[in-house]
């Protein structure tokens, strides 16, 4: 990103000098920890939109994952589901609570979600 942004700057001014490569050179060796997290958080983008269950399809079918959530997860109370209701990102705000509640990673409470959506469409479809 940030090499993307200095070549292009490079190609405005249309000149780049050896000690401009040399600066470049020296700042992306300091910035490796800011690349690294920018693989994870495009990394994670890729994982999300793999996973059965996106944000459309979670709000289609909020009113039927409420009604199994307390079966689902028995430290989910009423008041929780109260507070994901009021929420604009209901899939959002659901995960951020099982992340809380069990102690789940974001990507590990984003799979749990769709692998008990999965399950409970097989049984109520009865495809298996």
């Amino acid at each position: 990103m940030v090499r993307e942004f200095i070549n292009f700057v490079f190609a405005a001014w249309g000149t780049e000098t050896d000690a401009c490569k040399q600066n470049l050179e020296n700042s992306q060796r300091v910035r490796i920890p800011e690349a690294r997290l920018l693989r994870r958080r495009f990394a994670t983008s890729a994982n999300e939109r793999r996973t059965t269950l996106n944000n459309a399809m979670f709000e289609e079918k909020w009113k039927q994952i409420r009604s199994q959530s307390t079966g689902w997860w028995s430290l989910m109370a009423e008041y929780d589901l109260l507070k994901v209701d009021k929420a604009e990102a209901k899939f959002d705000k659901f995960v951020n609570m099982l992340q809380v509640k069990y102690g789940y990673t974001r990507q590990k409470a984003r799979d749990e979600v769709g692998k008990l959506w999965k399950e409970y469409e097989s049984k109520n479809t009865g495809n298996t």
